[in-house]
């Protein structure tokens, strides 16, 4: 007896689905893409599940190079899969650009306007949903996605830093960079602070890829390429020959006196003369300028990173210190409440014995809460 041959699986769009528009039905979803007829017709927002994924074979480990995707691309990978290019173009891609260049960039003060990276319409999906709140899942669900795609778009190419690689590696490390520290600060998800602060971290050590790209002879590929003129800004506000800030200097005194050993004294001292330079790149005219912030998590050292990761009080102090630059800017869709988020969760985790090294950033959030108008961080 011949086998039954199997006929082809029909689901049909997302709002096909959402009306009950059966596939036996006269009206059934035809699955034309980018949009089906029913969509189309009624001019309805049409969308597709992702049901197929294939196979990515991951970088060599043999690469000298770190992975500027860092963390995130080990993770999307570790099941070895991620999904198919999206189509070359639909109507959420139209959205999403036209939001990037007309609401997202501007909003930042062109801190972004020169970059090019295919990771810029997951940035813009990410920014409808924070914009958004009734449709806060579908956008995050295109961020996730475009975010995905860009990173094995990322993993298809060379992984030798080039004249020609040198460029778009350091734009997409900068995007994902600057993604992933806003999705960890505005999507709490009401997690513990340790839960939190887990994912803080990742995010923190996925920027030790910004680092291999500029680094050596990088740096100097980077310095003569389209992005001179940007990276030459950047090199004059991420000044470290500048006076100590009195916020700054007092931490440091605190550090000395606790007679932590060299190590950790050296690694916080850093640290902290790494968050001066951050505010000056940061404080400004205008709070549209996120430099310092993102700054920061660059040019820190690792070691200190290691210390959030043990939850050792003086490294949590630092970031509550560091907080108070993401307060400053709370009125930005990138980063909300959570500068008073971290700067209250730390000092509630560390309770009153710190109170005294945490008197700047708590001076600061009572200071705001009485100006409407926020105070200068200075």
């Amino acid at each position: 007896m011949p086998r039954r041959a199997h006929k082809k699986s029909r689901n049909g769009c997302l709002e096909c689905k959402r009306r009950h528009i059966k596939v036996s039905a006269t009206e059934a979803c035809d699955e034309k893409q980018p949009l089906c007829s029913n969509c189309r017709s009624s001019e309805r927002f049409c969308e597709y599940a992702d049901p197929f994924v294939r196979s990515v074979p991951p970088r060599s480990s043999n690469s000298s190079t770190p992975s500027p995707a860092g963390p995130m691309t080990n993770e999307l990978l570790s099941s070895g899969h991620l999904p198919v290019p999206l189509p070359p173009v639909n109507l959420i891609h139209v959205e999403l650009l036209y939001n990037l260049t007309v609401e997202t960039l501007p909003s930042l003060a062109g801190a972004t306007s020169w970059i090019t990276s295919t990771d810029l319409l997951a940035f813009s999906a990410l920014h409808l949903s924070i914009s958004r709140p009734a449709d806060r899942e579908r956008y995050r669900r295109y961020a996730a996605q475009l975010q995905t795609h860009a990173l094995e778009i990322y993993n298809q190419m060379s992984s030798e830093v080039t004249t020609k690689t040198c460029v778009p590696l350091f734009l997409f490390s900068c995007m994902l960079g600057m993604h992933m520290l806003c999705d960890v600060l505005v999507y709490r998800e009401n997690s513990s602070f340790d839960g939190f602060l887990d994912r803080y971290v990742h995010s923190f050590r996925l920027q030790l890829g910004i680092r291999a790209v500029i680094s050596g002879s990088s740096w100097e590929m980077l310095r003569e390429s389209i992005l001179r003129a940007p990276l030459q800004n950047g090199e004059i506000s991420f000044n470290w020959d500048v006076e100590m800030r009195p916020q700054c200097q007092r931490l440091i005194e605190l550090i000395e006196s606790a007679k932590l050993g060299d190590a950790i004294t050296s690694t916080y001292r850093h640290a902290i003369m790494a968050l001066n330079v951050a505010m000056n790149a940061a404080v400004g005219p205008t709070t549209q300028n996120i430099n310092g912030i993102t700054g920061w998590t660059v040019i820190v050292n690792p070691e200190y990173v290691e210390y959030l990761v043990l939850r050792r009080p003086e490294a949590l102090v630092i970031l509550a210190h560091y907080a108070v630059l993401i307060h400053w800017h709370r009125g930005l869709w990138l980063f909300g409440d959570s500068g008073r988020f971290l700067i209250e969760s730390i000092s509630n985790h560390l309770g009153p014995d710190w109170a005294q090294w945490l008197e700047w950033p708590n001076r600061f959030l009572r200071e705001t809460d009485v100006n409407s108008q926020g105070t200068n961080v200075s």
